[in-house]
């Protein structure tokens, strides 16, 4: 019977309950399996709620996202699970992370923001079975290729602030069961929730990494300025240098013609000429640190000047069991310098990894093209550069604890290749050795454009 009537014309006659149902056993097995669903939910939502509180504690994107895929290995019961993200670099969906999954090796793995795809997900932000997405993808579009080549049974958006963050992949189950709608609608829930936490862990990396731009930025302002003060210095210095020892050259001159050839007084007065000389070439480093005195500016080929300087003095450093290997991608690299100038910076910085290197090693030069600049590479395996001296090896004078030299090689350097508009810079490497970053405009354009 579908229903039962009551002829007691006061009461409302009860619809549809069966007489099975109305006896005490039928209506305490109804009331159970509604504990049991409501028991459930509240247990799902418990689990979202605390996966959620120790997601969200987390602030590295890579961990974040290894722990969102296997949180849904383990909430829903599946071999593996892969999710790909946003690259920040290019915008699109194209940084695929996989647990458990093994994905087709000539798949191309990217999912065009803009695509059918992304689109769909982006209007419909539940999860949705495979065989129920791929009708609505273009047959033959690069989207539908991606989804054909898995092998999963749900797509999962991950949306957060109405974006479309990525998209999580998972197989069936291991039961070998369906996933039904409570299965749908408890991943949904998590995954909401997911995105969030990857939301704020990607605003977290974006601020930092803008913070460690500032302060880089911050940093060679002040670096720049204390050099540019230095260079000033040491040009007033070099200038009220110059006058008395032109004075004193003169003199030594006019004693030189008024001594006997016979005398100790010439050879004592060509000593002291030779060290005034030296004094003047010291003088003259400290004015090409602060402006350097460059030849006529001419177009030239940097790494057939580089490819010259290392011919100068290869045999040298293969003496000394130093192996240099090159790596010059753009052989006609063209650029507008002085070529004197530019030798003998390169030609410093090769006998510098020289002598961070008394018992050999390797010397790796590499060129490349970068946004109309010329970068140019010098890594050594040597012994490196304290910290303690790093901030300071472009100063005039400085000399890093070394016995000999006047601590200004470094330093022209520096001033030659400001002059040319550029920037050179030294860090540690992998290597344990220190690498030296030569950054040069290109003003004239390259036969290889």
């Amino acid at each position: 019977m579908g229903k039962t009537e009551n002829t007691d014309p006061g009461k409302e006659p009860t619809e549809h309950l069966s007489v099975e149902e109305l006896t005490p056993d039928g209506l305490i097995g109804a009331l159970t399996d509604a504990n049991k669903n409501l028991r459930r939910k509240i247990f799902d939502l418990f689990t979202i709620f605390e996966i959620s509180r120790h997601l969200n504690s987390m602030l590295d994107v890579q961990s974040l996202l290894d722990a969102i895929l296997f949180t849904c290995i383990g909430q829903m019961g599946v071999s593996g699970a892969s999710i790909i993200v946003v690259d920040p670099e290019t915008g699109e969906m194209s940084k695929f992370n996989s647990k458990g999954m093994v994905l087709p090796k000539d798949m191309d793995a990217t999912i065009s923001r803009l695509g059918p795809l992304s689109r769909f997900l982006q209007r419909n932000t539940k999860s949705h079975k495979k065989t129920d997405i791929l009708p609505e993808m273009p047959e033959g579009s690069g989207d539908w290729k991606l989804l054909s080549s898995m092998d999963i049974e749900l797509v999962v958006p991950l949306v957060a602030k109405g974006n479309l963050l990525g998209v999580l992949f998972m197989p069936g189950k291991l039961s070998g069961d369906d996933f039904h709608d409570d299965d749908l609608e408890f991943v949904s829930i998590l995954v909401n929730q997911l995105s969030v936490a990857l939301y704020n862990a990607s605003l977290y990396e974006n601020e930092k990494k803008a913070l460690n731009e500032l302060k880089e930025t911050q940093r060679k302002l002040i670096e720049t300025e204390r050099l540019a003060a230095l260079g000033t210095l040491s040009a007033s210095i070099a200038h009220e240098v110059n006058n008395p020892l032109a004075i004193i050259k003169n003199y030594l001159a006019i004693i030189e013609k008024l001594s006997d050839e016979k005398t100790a007084i010439k050879s004592h007065v060509s000593v002291v000429h030779e060290e005034v000389n030296r004094i003047a070439g010291i003088v003259r480093q400290l004015l090409d640190f602060y402006r350097p005195s460059l030849d006529e500016k001419k177009e030239i080929d940097i790494c057939e000047i580089l490819k010259s300087t290392i011919k100068l003095i290869e045999g040298k450093i293969a003496d000394s069991g130093i192996n240099i290997i090159q790596h010059l991608d753009d052989p006609k690299c063209r650029l507008v310098g002085s070529p004197d100038k530019l030798k003998q910076v390169f030609l410093n910085i090769l006998l510098n990894a020289r002598d961070a290197m008394p018992d050999g090693g390797n010397l790796f030069i590499c060129q490349r093209r970068l946004d109309g600049h010329v970068e140019l590479e010098f890594a050594d395996t040597g012994k490196g550069i304290d910290d303690k001296d790093l901030p300071h090896i472009f100063e005039p004078f400085y000399t890093a604890g070394k016995e000999s030299g006047t601590g200004l090689g470094l330093s022209v350097c520096y001033g030659i290749i400001r002059s040319h508009e550029g920037s050179i810079t030294a860090k540690h490497n992998n290597y344990g050795g220190a690498t030296f970053l030569i950054k040069l405009p290109l003003k004239v354009k390259n036969a290889a454009e």
